[in-house]
């Protein structure tokens, strides 16, 4: 069949430089004449940001792919008990997916805003790579093999979380047919006539691009300072371009992206060994990762566990998002999580009061109000909305403030206990989910601490518990019950629960934008 992708992404290229001002507007000293863009390492220094600032807009991670939809289809939001309808997509978006009812135009439109803002991001990604290769910018080759290994870095992210919402689940991929394009140069999107045969690529295929982008990724970055420099990592925002490296494309981000795809396609010997890369770097004293304490969390509102992101972004929206996704008057379009939820399913066991819940985790969930400080729910038991991103100003933290956190060391503990799991070894899986729990303020003593003598469903129970816990707001959820090939999620609304429609819910079709001649 054929494809317009040609002429939509050639739409997106012309919007790259027609709006080169907005695309560099992310600091004064940022504002660079196109033509002089790569003649300096200032300007590159611009670049770069551009891409990051397109990264988080709200049709990917500042919202899309972490907060609102990915989370809706993870089932994390509650819904009315009325019949879902096009303008309560926050809440019904799992519906809208999972039936494919009549009213899924209403879902497309925001896959479709996904297809196109990272098509539009990858084009200017190549646009950077191939910029970077002609540049005469007087610049160290450490440098220059940082910021390139940035952007390899960030192809390979964004692809993959593609592949992971409208490609097939990797065991159900087919090895001839042409599922997605993965966007390698700025020719083939730009100058190609847009036929399925050429442009796109199988599941194989794809996934051979996406892990030669990630070791190309960890070759350049061999020399990133978050490798050598004790302060690469900081609690301030420091100016110097080269540091405050978690909030950037980093070598221990590759290697957790590196895990996460290994995982993904059933590499879990090597994804393991990927992730204890990342986690062998948490600790006190000569490593780059620290445990958050406890009181700190409490005392800073610091419930994305800063000092354990391995990879996030700036968002200079965050504020102004968590207002418009949390702050509403009107309950159907609230980002709301239902009471029973979280005490009956996602803390399960831990009691009924959610401000006396031991796990600190449970401490982000505040009662949803409307904007006059009245409660609102249509849940008998009451709703409620996260603080995690409503962080305004922070004079102990400062760097907490405007992060979407997207990697997190945690992250690489589950990986790893998942392939002790699958080896048989549950000594050692158990030890390393025990060590998250032991840092969210859960004694030694407790229930959820587990054992080798727990049942495997135990261990993949607790684990499925855990990116609720962990992750919300970071979209990690529905990608998980992707690639386990749930047929349950925990209950949106009352305890109710719903069968997952796999065929549906885990086949989301490429938007009709693309699809359409």
């Amino acid at each position: 069949m054929k494809r317009n992708i040609s002429h939509l992404l050639y739409i997106v290229a012309i919007g790259f430089f027609t709006s080169c001002s907005d695309f560099l507007d992310v600091a004064p000293k940022d504002k660079v004449l196109e033509e002089d863009q790569y003649k300096t390492e200032a300007g590159i220094h611009g670049a770069l940001n551009g891409l990051y600032r397109q990264l988080i807009s709200t049709s990917l991670y500042g919202a899309n792919l972490s907060q609102t939809a990915l989370d809706a289809m993870g089932h994390f939001y509650t819904y009315p008990p009325s019949q879902p309808s096009g303008n309560k997509l926050s809440a019904t978006l799992f519906f809208l997916c999972n039936g494919r009812s009549e009213e899924y135009g209403a879902a497309e439109s925001i896959f479709a805003d996904i297809w196109k803002s990272g098509y539009n991001t990858l084009l200017n990604i190549n646009y950077f790579l191939k910029s970077m290769e002609g540049s005469t910018a007087v610049i160290g080759s450490n440098n220059k093999d940082v910021l390139m290994g940035e952007a390899y870095g960030l192809r390979a992210y964004l692809h993959f979380d593609l592949f992971r919402l409208f490609g097939p689940r990797w065991e159900d991929r087919s090895n001839i047919n042409k599922i997605l394009p993965y966007s390698r140069t700025t020719d083939m999107i730009l100058n190609h006539v847009g036929y399925e045969e050429d442009v796109y690529s199988t599941a194989d295929e794809y996934l051979d691009y996406l892990l030669e982008d990630i070791r190309e990724a960890e070759r350049l970055l061999a020399t990133d300072p978050i490798l050598s420099d004790d302060s690469a990592i900081s609690k301030e925002l420091i100016s110097d371009f080269y540091k405050n490296r978690n909030r950037r494309m980093n070598y221990y981000a590759v290697k957790a992206l590196e895990a996460r795809v290994l995982q993904y396609i059933g590499d879990y010997k090597n994804a393991a060994i990927a992730a204890k890369v990342v986690t062998d770097q948490i600790g006190e004293k000569g490593k780059v990762f620290s445990w958050t304490n406890v009181t700190t969390v409490l005392a800073n509102m610091d419930y994305s566990f800063f000092n354990e992101v391995v990879f996030g972004i700036n968002n200079p929206d965050m504020l102004s998002n968590y207002n418009s996704f949390y702050n509403k008057t009107d309950i159907n379009d609230l980002y709301a999580v239902d009471r029973d939820n979280l005490v009956q399913n996602i803390y399960s066991g831990f009691g009924d009061n959610l401000k006396a819940i031991i796990d600190v985790r449970a401490r982000q969930w505040t009662e949803s109000n409307d904007q006059g400080g009245s409660s609102v729910s249509y849940s008998q038991n009451g709703t409620y909305i996260s603080n995690k991103f409503n962080i305004s100003a922070n004079s102990n933290l400062p760097a907490l403030v405007d992060f979407q956190p997207l990697i997190r060391v945690t992250e690489m503990y589950y990986i790893q206990a998942e392939t002790a799991l699958k080896d048989g070894n549950k000594k050692t899986a158990a030890e390393l989910l025990n060590t998250v729990s032991s840092h969210r303020g859960i004694p030694e003593t407790s229930f959820y601490y587990l054992t080798e003598n727990d049942m495997d469903e135990q261990f993949y129970s607790h684990i499925e518990s855990e990116y609720y816990k962990e992750f919300y707001g970071e979209g990690q959820v529905y990608f998980y019950h992707k690639r386990m090939k749930s047929d349950q999620m925990f209950p949106g609304y009352g305890g109710v629960s719903v069968a997952v429609n796999a065929s549906a819910m885990y086949n989301i079709p490429i938007p009709n934008i693309e699809t359409d001649i």
